[in-house]
């Protein structure tokens, strides 16, 4: 990429030692450095409001204009700016895009970085190079503040990194510590693209607040047993391993002349609801099924006015039935060869086929399948879940078994449930909308659920729920369920 580029940014954000690196690159011929041509308050430093020809105003109707415009007027250096994470989203939307953008992205421990951002705004002093006047102080630390500052840094850092590698692009590291080594600077003018070698950096700018944060730092012991609250290394988060799921509009079901659509988590499924749905039209017209993409937009463009909504349903209980209806019941619904791959790798031992085409409980209890054995197939069946929902499987991740928190990240690329409904509730969550929608009640049809042989309140343990957690804990994080016993 060296050569290629036409300017360069520095991501950083406050208190990371951006003065100190603006400072340093302009010690080469072949760099300039405009400041923080994209903070909200000024234009490059305090107190300006224009640069290269372009005011605030022009710069708030269209930022890429004061980027085209350095560009092009910066014709005898490498120019760049300084970025933080404050600053417009559009500037960093286009550099982070732009081939023709070298990146260099600073980065600091952030509780130094906020402790000095907080000393900075109690003394006023934001650079300082006269050590004579520097102004002392000792703050004190805001827990949730913190909390709050290292969120959106995160999120920040995190769009950098998902956009550079999208694209295909890289980007130079910088930590605060290396902003006094020569060596580093002159390996990032070699990325930039410049044969220009510096020997020393520069000295007026020095460091402000070189103490230990105990002595900067009022609540100091404090601070630091609540620090220990934090999940600084994400421990506690839910790996998201299941890939992405096609939108899946064919699911949906839409009225035809009445607000309402139906996305349920699998094509065809609780067909109580959809009759439900059919119930409220006003005319012979048939619901809309098997949509597209095209004819689901031109649906939400014609009635602005709707409810959209879904049911979730407990992670075992769906789970049980898709090992029911496809693994265990050998009809036409059966998926035979996954069916073959847990007898033979998951150690799960069902009855045979012919028993299972319409199972039978006396028949297969006298050939010895018994409600115990029965649970321990599904345990397998759990224990290949595991696997193929983390891409670890030959098989498809299918839909009746899929995450329902994928399920929904799919279907919210083309439109939104805007009613959650747990299935427990499914009645009294229809009559809502019917009541906020206008519409006259309609019952609920009778569930048209499969009647098991052996139910789940029959072979349920806990270490199915275990299992169950493992397998779905993303849903039960983000929906919130307790044990299905």
């Amino acid at each position: 990429m060296a050569g290629s580029f036409k300017y360069f940014v520095l991501l950083a954000n406050m208190r990371t030692g951006s003065n100190l690196f603006e400072q340093n690159i302009q010690l080469y011929d072949g760099f300039s450095c405009h400041g923080e041509l994209f903070n909200p308050h000024f234009i490059g430093f305090p107190n300006v409001s224009d640069a290269f020809g372009v005011s605030m105003t022009e710069r708030e109707v269209k930022p890429q204009k004061l980027i085209n415009r350095m560009v092009a007027k910066e014709t005898d250096t490498l120019p760049g700016f300084r970025l933080f994470s404050d600053h417009d989203h559009r500037a960093l939307d286009h550099v982070l895009n732009d081939p023709h953008c070298a990146k260099i992205v600073l980065t600091r421990n952030p509780l130094d970085s906020f402790v000095s951002h907080a000393i900075a705004k109690a003394t006023d002093q934001w650079k300082l190079t006269d050590v004579s006047k520097r102004k002392l102080a000792k703050v004190r630390f805001d827990f949730l503040e913190f909390k709050a500052y290292l969120t959106r840094l995160q999120t920040y850092l995190s769009q950098i990194k998902a956009t550079l590698q999208k694209t295909g692009q890289t980007a130079y590291q910088l930590g605060f510590d290396d902003l006094n080594d020569v060596d580093i600077y002159n390996g990032l003018a070699r990325f930039l693209g410049a044969d220009e070698q510096l020997k020393q950096l520069g000295d007026k700018i020095v460091r402000q607040n070189p103490e230990g944060l105990k002595d900067k730092v009022e609540n100091y012991a404090e601070m630091i047993d609540q620090l220990r609250q934090l999940d600084l290394l994400d421990t506690d988060a839910v790996p998201v391993l299941e890939p992405v799921r096609n939108p899946g509009s064919k699911n949906f079901v839409a009225g035809s002349d009445v607000p309402l659509l139906f996305m349920p988590m699998e094509r065809g499924e609780l067909p109580e609801v959809a009759d439900w749905l059919t119930a409220h039209q006003t005319s012979a017209k048939a619901v809309q099924r098997e949509m597209t993409q095209k004819t689901l937009n031109a649906w939400l463009a014609e009635t602005p006015v709707r409810r959209s909504f879904t049911v979730i349903r407990h992670p075992l209980e769906r789970a049980y039935q898709a090992f029911y209806d496809h693994i265990f019941c050998s009809d036409d619904k059966m998926f035979p060869w996954i069916r073959t791959a847990l007898e033979n790798h998951y150690g799960v031992s069902l009855p045979d086929k012919r028993s299972t085409k319409e199972p039978n409980r006396t028949v297969l209890e006298n050939s010895g399948y018994s409600a115990e054995a029965h649970g321990r197939a599904f345990l397998g069946f759990l224990q290949f879940l595991k696997g193929n929902l983390q891409g670890q499987t030959r098989a498809r991740v299918d839909q009746s078994w899929a995450s329902q928190n994928s399920i929904l990240q799919g279907y919210n690329r083309l439109a939104f449930a805007d009613v959650l409904i747990r299935y427990e509730t499914l009645a009294e969550e229809l009559a809502r909308i019917e009541q906020d929608m206008g519409l006259d009640p309609q019952p609920l049809p009778k569930s048209a659920q499969t009647a098991y042989c052996y139910d789940l309140a029959e072979i349920y343990t806990e270490e199915m729920e275990t299992r169950a957690r493992d397998v779905y804990a993303r849903d039960y994080q983000m929906f919130g369920f307790g044990d299905w016993g």
